[in-house]
């Protein structure tokens, strides 16, 4: 069975991110153009909160947080990554 899991960023869930770009990152390289940067959205109510399943899409979704704070405006004072306890 896949672990599942929520992500919480300063007590409020994530729900996903933002398809607006503001931004790209840049990858590097000579024919790259580098990826775009969305908006992190969050919610208070654990019922919207995005359920993430498996390893390979947490590792996802911390990228795009951290491309956010690191390439945008976003700022957190806490992450919590929170395994869903029906995964036994």
């Amino acid at each position: 069975m896949m672990d599942t899991y929520l992500i919480k960023i300063d007590d409020k869930y994530l729900v996903g991110t933002n398809e607006e770009d503001f931004g790209k990152v840049p990858v590097g390289g000579w024919y790259d153009e580098g990826g775009n940067i969305g908006g992190v959205i969050l919610s208070t109510k654990r019922e919207k909160a995005k359920i993430i399943e498996g390893n390979i899409n947490l590792k996802s979704y911390f990228n795009r947080i951290y491309d956010a704070m690191r390439y945008g405006t976003f700022k957190f004072d806490k992450l919590e990554i929170v395994r869903v306890e029906d995964d036994k």
